[in-house]
């Protein structure tokens, strides 16, 4: 019994740890990318700022759709749906503005790639939410919480076999 019961924690003890592997590999660089707001109406602003940029000098926010809304830097507005804007302790941020109802995601890229996103929702002036919505929060789950929560409910997993193979010999 004991060497079934070792032999069980070994395998889900490799599994737990062999999986998470992929948490550490070596991924492109992303930040992580929040809207003071993610739900307006039209003709509403909000800031969308980038952290974690590291030691890139300036990155690049766009707007998809384009038409309907503005990224907008400290002097002028964006062409074209977007806008440069320098990183200062690694961070930078542009403001949105809604002209125009609808999904808009607003990308953060630089000169290697994308490096991450937010979703802003925009509801015609005047109107309310549907009744019994909820409002977005803009809460994010860090992968690592994520992780932990599948091994602990592994580990549950093998418990409660362990336990039952255990009740099972003891009847016999």
């Amino acid at each position: 019994m004991l060497k079934k019961t070792l032999a069980a924690a070994g395998i889900a003890g490799a599994l737990i740890l062999g999986s998470s592997a992929a948490a550490f590999a070596d991924y492109p660089a992303t930040a992580p990318v929040t809207a003071g707001d993610t739900t307006l109406t039209v003709g509403q602003s909000t800031t969308i700022t980038a952290n974690d940029l590291g030691d890139y000098t300036s990155v690049d926010f766009s707007v998809n759709p384009t038409s309907g809304s503005t990224l907008s830097s400290i002097v002028v507005a964006a062409a074209a749906g977007g806008v440069t804007k320098p990183v200062a302790n690694g961070t930078a941020s542009a403001t949105f503005t809604a002209n125009a109802a609808g999904t808009y995601t607003v990308t953060v890229a630089a000169t290697d790639g994308a490096l991450g996103s937010v979703t802003i929702s925009v509801a015609a002036a005047g109107s309310t939410p549907a009744p019994g919505a909820l409002p977005a929060t803009g809460g994010t789950i860090p992968a690592a919480a994520i992780w932990v929560g599948v091994g602990a409910v592994g580990l549950g997993g093998i418990a409660v076999a362990a336990v039952a193979a255990r009740r099972r010999t003891q009847k016999n």
